[in-house]
């Protein structure tokens, strides 16, 4: 909970470059604002930190190549703004993990990372928010559950250049953990955010295929339910082994 006063400062000019740029809509700006408060009031301003690197990169694969998108219609927002279901679906769980670290005995006695813990939940959205806005420039996609032939942007669809960039998306977060964290740069930790980033990402597109293209779940949902299956199978790691 150290050092709310840079914190707060960060927020504040991340808020007028948001609006300036049109990060997101006005709704999703103040969420955005809400979420790194909290994020920081019960984190530090390295978890701060980290969630505005994610946000800048999910800013940047949004915004590649737009005319393109806007020419299939897979364009995100009208101008590539995001809104408040984004910033809830995105952050929730990171959200609860800093709560987490700021509430519980573990934190204070340093048993358990949650800064870990943090960093994989927004390697999975950063992985999927790649695929997803530079996966839909491939024209080679197929359906991750049968392998058939399918559209570019459909739920599930999965491609080379959108297998690349999840990749890509998840090893933003993982290098960026490793140069942030307390305990240094230690390359089997970023190895390791990034593989279960990547590895979040393809149950997104499986969960899209099965559940989201039927009805049954909202992409809102999917990327939630995506986050946290990684997030609960890597609490035991980090408990035992300490990643």
């Amino acid at each position: 909970m150290d050092n709310i006063g840079i914190s707060i400062a960060i927020l504040l000019i991340f808020f007028v470059i948001s609006r300036a740029f049109n990060v997101f809509d006005f709704r999703g700006s103040i969420a955005a604002l809400v979420v790194g408060f909290v994020v920081s009031v019960f984190g530090s301003y390295r978890w701060l930190i980290l969630l505005l690197i994610f946000a800048t990169g999910s800013f940047i694969a949004t915004r590649a190549y737009f005319n393109k998108k806007t020419k299939i219609n897979a364009q995100e927002g009208k101008r590539g703004e995001r809104g408040i279901y984004n910033v809830v679906y995105a952050g929730i769980i990171g959200l609860f993990i800093a709560f987490l670290n700021g509430t519980t005995f573990l934190a204070n006695l340093g048993y358990f990372h949650y800064f870990t813990l943090f960093a994989v939940s927004l390697a999975v959205v950063n992985s999927d928010t790649f695929a997803s806005e530079i996966g839909v420039l491939d024209n080679k996609v197929r359906m991750i559950t049968n392998l058939k032939k399918t559209r570019p942007g459909i739920n599930g669809g999965v491609s080379l250049l959108g297998e690349i960039a999840a990749l890509c998306g998840a090893l933003v977060i993982g290098i960026s953990y490793g140069v942030l964290s307390t305990h240094g740069f230690v390359i089997s930790q970023v190895l390791i955010i990034t593989a279960l980033g990547f590895l979040g990402c393809q149950i997104d597109s499986i969960l899209g295929a099965v559940f989201e293209n039927k009805g049954k779940l909202s992409k809102g949902m999917v990327n939630f339910l995506s986050a946290f299956i990684i997030v609960v199978m890597v609490v035991p790691m980090i408990f035992f082994f300490g990643i």
